[in-house]
């Protein structure tokens, strides 16, 4: 990891809530979430937590890095109808050889809907598939 990613440091990110972010549409394999109301799946909003955070992260990787979500602890305190907008507001808290820790808020139009916190590993990606490849014969995959 480059050495320029300091604690302090901000980003913000932007998405619309569609259909593919609602509990049926992303659960819908699972009998009991196939009638839940269609509103921002916490699934979803984990995935949008760690896009925030890996894109703050990405400018300061060297080329073969990648950023893996290691920790993630947040609430959901409030739903999000589809076509409302939710924004992602997240501060590097701690910055380590190989990890970069971060708070995060998330807000909609109207509510804070989640906040807490997520760490990130960075990792040589060349050796992470390695480790996977080794893994999937393992198993015989």
């Amino acid at each position: 990891m480059k050495p320029a990613l300091a604690q302090g440091a901000t980003n913000s990110l932007l998405k619309i809530v569609d259909e593919t972010m609602t509990v049926p549409y992303g659960r819908g394999e699972y009998p009991l979430f196939v009638d839940m109301p269609k509103v921002l799946a916490t699934a979803a909003l984990v995935t949008f937590v760690e896009a925030a955070c890996a894109e703050t992260l990405a400018p300061h990787l060297e080329d073969d890095e990648v950023s893996l979500g290691t920790v993630i602890d947040i609430t959901h305190s409030a739903a999000t109808p589809v076509g409302a907008t939710i924004r992602a507001e997240v501060e590097v808290v701690k910055v380590e050889p190989r990890s970069v820790s971060f708070s995060v808020t998330i807000l909609d139009d109207e509510d804070v809907i989640s906040v807490g916190s997520h760490t990130r590993a960075v990792v040589s990606r060349h050796r992470f598939d390695q480790k996977v490849d080794a893994k999937r014969e393992r198993l015989g995959l």
